[in-house]
């Protein structure tokens, strides 16, 4: 059997192929307007804005205030910005020096069974302009049932280059969509 294109087949797919170059926006957030299916799970993507309140994890010290915007986007992945000085901050973690960090990013993912989301961001940290380990942020936050607000508890660890751990802060999170 040998397949003839004739001028009509050429330019039905000549018409039909741009089609397959179609993109869909990355912000995006119901089927209909953005591509994202229309399933639990996506209520969570866009940007948010977070207030939490830590202190080193299994103590009664004070509480710490910390606030950052967070971006879900559809599929699992999340990028977050803290609100530190982009100059640094002098002698965390008892570490002396000129602290500076990199963006959150990681990944989310949601349970049908709980409605829980959870969280899983990593970040590094610079002493005195040097690589001096990382972060991990860990959250599990339920939406409210009008998708604009959630909440949970959080924990954040730092870890030397080695992989060692330098602290834990763990507290809870209230983010709201922006």
């Amino acid at each position: 059997m040998t397949l003839t294109l004739t001028t009509r087949h050429a330019f039905l797919a000549l018409a039909l192929s741009p089609l397959s170059f179609a993109t869909v926006p990355a912000g995006a957030v119901d089927l209909l307007h953005h591509g994202v299916p229309n399933v639990p799970a996506s209520r969570i993507v866009g940007l948010w804005t977070t207030q939490a309140a830590v202190r080193p994890c299994d103590t009664n010290l004070p509480l710490r205030p910390i606030r950052n915007t967070m971006l879900f986007h559809a599929g699992g992945t999340a990028v977050a910005n803290l609100e530190l000085p982009i100059a640094g901050t002098p002698n965390l973690a008892g570490i002396p020096g000129i602290h500076q960090r990199g963006p959150d990013l990681g990944t989310w993912s949601y349970s049908p069974l709980t409605q829980q989301y959870t969280t899983k961001l990593r970040f590094d940290w610079y002493v005195d302009g040097l690589y001096h380990g990382y972060s991990t942020v860990n959250r599990t936050f339920l939406l409210s049932n009008d998708g604009n607000q959630t909440s949970g508890p959080v924990r954040v660890t730092r870890y030397k280059t080695d992989g060692s751990v330098v602290d834990a802060v763990c507290g809870d999170a209230v983010s709201t969509r922006l």
